[in-house]
């Protein structure tokens, strides 16, 4: 949506006194041309303005398209120009003297800033777009401006020397955010959810989906009509069909479009369909040939086709492929459609299953669509759970909700409440939403007797949600409760319930409960394993701090184990997420990157959009950042769990300690550690060590010693490495004086590969930072330059631009042998023989020690200036910019 305002923006100075007043709009069918043109009009409200929309029919008539400009403006045309227009098909067009005429009589009779809006100009017979690209050029010393559409990726040769600008696909949320507002009555969001799964990046297939939706649709409490009934006359597209394929290709095409798949098997057994047709119409790219499948992809086309064949004719196309059909799923389907009474609707709501779990979700939706369009008397709501259970364990939750609503409409037992409300938390748990824990706890006061053990699986999500609003007291509660629910229903407590024991005892610290769950997963094989347990374990080490471990435990979902798409997607979502918490910023920029690659980018809702603006802040792009966090701000207050609100605070304060906001970074900080409430983790530690850099950089000194004082013993219940390394960190900025600067030397004796390249540019970044306070010059660009290098190696720019901002602060360049004095005298000899090219070998012969003690002194080397090879550390003593 975002690329759409920016355009409308740049298409409004077109009519606003811009130098250049023609624009062309370029973008396949589907993608909102018109919609565009739309906008446009709305926003030149009090401004005159024309609409003037081709069709197919004004490319067969001469100066049609020009005719319809005329009438558009409307201009009564003056003896001489009507003289010039042809008066039959076949005779020439003087373009110019038309041009010129009609150039004369626009000049005199059209307003100043009039805009004319074309779609379609393509579809224009040539001299039509020949003659206005003339007068579009011409009038713009009038101020008038044209901004026009068309279909194809190249401009008319009469408008080819104007701007163009060319659509893209949109993204989902985009798409729902657009059907929403064209929308008069509410429609409902799950709805919208099916709309753009048929319309795939197209805003004007969507937009002519939603206009063919009944009141009651929208709503949700009618099915929808798969495919959708056209609000268009359909002939001009029949036409353009007929006009390029055959006769026989066309009775292939029908076939195809009554289907929501057709077997390529199938369609070789039906009468007229050979398989040159079918080969024909894939090679045209109308019909797509995936999995044996053959599919008419374009929705406003099918549709078109769809409803152009009379009910008749359909029944009995149904009939043959019936009984050529081989799966049953589809042989139930067309079966239904020849005879309405025959087919149970929930017999095809649970065939539909089985192509959720092949991948066919399209088909499944519209089978169920119309299914439910023929219930009768039927109560399907069993048939529903089970669809939704599916479709969530393919990721589709956004769909899920549309059926899981549905299902809700009917009457149900006790036991349906529960499995209906079951399956409505594990949306919740997998959206990232807030879990309604009165509601689970309500329900399961009223029907466990129903359903022991159902009722023990909904208390165990409700602990899991008060974990995460960080009520682990009340968690506590919730999860006792459970356990003697199960115990009373005499079954073992469920995975549910072991996932969130794991993530209370992460959140109160209860370290040898969490390695226990880690030892048990990893020493089962991987295909026993659930996708939930691996996701949960691996999150509780993270939060713990133990970043090799949950990465040995999420690596079997990252390398495909897992064939269940919904955990696939949040492992490669959690591998971004951990490897940003372990600090491991080149690892976590190719997780972002690999993330955002993926078609999955509804889970875990705000959880994609914390790692992009991490992503952004890491890249030193305030451009791109700041619409992300601006975006979540809304959702921080009561609307997410406090352990997703946290990290969007804890974001927006690194963001204002990196541009040296040190007042506004504190208040961030603060709001984060009191946002955690009872948790205790890795990531509540690196907010208490932020915030005690924050105080320090804003010369609070004080304030950042109790700080420490205040909160050192919470800290230590984190008693990884990670932790630890964080809290000396803490520690060194917090003290006075020297003791400060020898606490910051250990820390760096300290440091260890795998405490991760990050730390250690922090280290030596906080180091340099209070050696610049304490006016030691020379020393504080040591600690900063190696920082420095170190950021820009591992891609944390926007690390290695506060460094750089630091350094600018210095009234005098530093000449290189500053660089040298961070050195012993037998390190500066090395350094000095790596930047003349000498080999490793060569330096031993030299200083008359063995190849091996080379090595270890440019390992320590490669340590302490924060280089990786013998080109970074020649570069990093080769001037004082590197």
């Amino acid at each position: 949506m975002r690329n759409r305002q920016i355009l409308l923006e740049k298409l409004e100075k077109f009519t606003q006194g811009h130098r250049d007043r023609v624009a062309i709009v370029s973008g396949g069918p589907g993608l909102g041309k018109s919609w565009v043109l739309e906008q446009i009009g709305l926003r030149l409200e009090g401004q005159t303005h024309r609409f003037i929309r081709s069709s197919k029919h004004d490319s067969a008539w001469p100066l049609s398209g020009l005719l319809s400009f005329i009438s558009a403006i409307p201009l009564k045309l003056s003896p001489e120009i009507s003289g010039l227009i042809p008066d039959s098909t076949d005779s020439e067009v003087d373009r110019y003297r038309i041009a010129k005429a009609l150039l004369q009589e626009l000049t005199e009779k059209i307003e100043p800033d009039t805009v004319f809006l074309v779609d379609d100009l393509d579809l224009m017979d040539p001299d039509s777009q020949r003659i206005l690209g003339f007068l579009a050029s011409r009038l713009q010393g009038n101020r008038v401006s044209f901004i026009a559409t068309i279909n194809s990726s190249a401009s008319p040769e009469a408008f080819d020397v104007f701007q163009r600008f060319h659509l893209e696909l949109m993204d989902s949320l985009s798409l729902k955010q657009i059907a929403t507002a064209e929308s008069t009555a509410g429609l409902q969001e799950c709805v919208a959810e099916i709309l753009v799964y048929f319309a795939p990046g197209n805003p004007g297939t969507l937009l002519e989906h939603v206009r063919s939706l009944s009141e009651a649709q929208k709503s949700n409490q009618e099915p929808l009509t798969l495919p959708y009934h056209p609000r268009n006359e359909s002939s001009s597209t029949l036409r353009a069909l007929e006009e390029c394929f055959t006769p026989t290709q066309m009775t292939a095409l029908r076939y195809i479009t009554i289907s929501p798949v057709l077997p390529y098997d199938v369609a070789l057994k039906l009468p007229e369909v050979t398989e040159h047709d079918l080969r024909e119409l894939v090679n045209a790219g109308i019909v797509t040939f995936r999995q044996e499948f053959l599919n008419l992809p374009n929705t406003p086309i099918r549709s078109h086709l769809f409803w152009s064949i009379g009910s008749l004719q359909r029944r009995q196309m149904h009939q043959l492929i019936s009984e050529a059909a081989n799966s049953i799923e589809l042989k139930l389907y067309h079966q239904s459609r020849v005879d309405d009474s025959q087919i149970p609707s929930c017999q095809l709501i649970r065939g539909s299953i089985s192509l959720v779990v092949a991948g066919l979700i399209h088909t499944a939706i519209e089978i169920v669509e119309w299914a439910l369009s023929r219930l009768g008397t039927e109560h399907p709501v069993p048939e529903l759970l089970l669809f939704v259970q599916q479709l969530i364990r393919s990721g589709q939750l956004g769909i899920a909700w549309r059926y899981l609503k549905y299902a809700g409409s009917f009457t149900l037992t006790p036991d349906e409440k529960l499995r209906l409300l079951n399956h409505e938390v594990e949306l919740r748990v997998l959206e990232g939403s807030i879990i309604p824990t009165s509601s689970i706890q309500s329900a399961v006061e009223e029907h466990h007797v129903n359903n022991l053990a159902l009722s023990a699986n909904l208390m165990s999500v409700s602990a899991l949600a008060l974990c995460l609003d960080g009520k682990l007291d009340e968690a506590h509660t919730d999860l006792q409760h459970a356990r003697r629910l199960f115990s009373e229903a005499k079954t073992a407590p469920s995975l549910r319930f072991q996932h969130a024991q794991v993530v209370h005892d992460s959140y109160t610290g209860n370290q040898a409960s969490v390695m226990s769950s880690y030892q048990s997963v990893i020493q089962r094989k991987t295909a026993d394993v659930n996708g939930i347990t691996s996701l949960t374990v691996a999150s509780a080490l993270s939060t713990l701090g133990y970043h090799e471990q949950a990465r040995t435990v999420l690596l079997p979902l990252l390398d495909g184990a897992n064939t269940e798409v919904v955990y696939q997607s949040l492992g490669l979502l959690y591998e971004a997420q951990f490897a940003i918490t372990a600090h491991d910023v080149p690892r976590a920029l190719r997780a972002v990157e690999r993330w955002n690659a993926s078609s999955s980018v509804d889970l875990m809702r705000p959880l994609p959009s914390i790692i992009n603006a991490w992503y952004w802040i890491m890249k030193d792009r305030a451009d791109k950042a700041g619409p992300v966090l601006d975006a979540l701000r809304p959702f921080v207050i009561d609307q997410l769990p406090s352990i997703y609100s946290t990290l969007v605070t804890e974001l927006q304060g690194l963001q204002a300690l990196m541009s040296a906001r040190f007042d506004e970074a504190i208040t961030y900080f603060q709001q984060t550690q009191l946002a955690y409430g009872e948790i205790v983790s890795i990531h509540y530690v690196e907010t208490c060590v932020n915030l005690i850099e924050a105080l320090s950089c804003a010369h609070r000194v004080q304030e950042a010693a109790n700080e420490f004082r205040a909160i050192q013993s919470l800290m230590a219940r984190i008693s990884s490495r990670h932790a630890k390394m964080l809290m000396l960190r803490a520690q060194a900025i917090a003290l006075p004086g020297d003791i400060s600067f020898v606490r910051f030397q250990a820390l760096l004796d300290m440091w260890q590969p795998s405490d991760g390249q990050l730390e250690l540019a922090r280290i030596h970044h906080c180091f340099g930072t209070r050696l610049q306070t304490a006016g030691r010059q020379e020393q504080s660009v040591e600690q900063l330059s190696v920082a420095r290098t170190i950021y820009r190696n591992i891609g944390a720019l926007g690390w290695a631009q506060r460094v750089e901002s630091q350094l600018s602060n210095f009234t005098a360049s530093t000449p290189e042998d500053t660089y040298f004095k961070m050195l012993s005298t037998d390190e500066a000899q090395v350094v000095a023989m790596v930047r003349k090219g000498m080999t490793n070998k060569e330096i031993a012969e030299e200083l008359f020690i063995t190849v091996s003690a080379v090595e270890a002194r440019l390992t320590r080397l490669f340590r302490k200036t924060g280089t990786r090879n013998r080109q970074q550390l020649s570069a990093h003593f080769a001037s004082p910019s590197n």
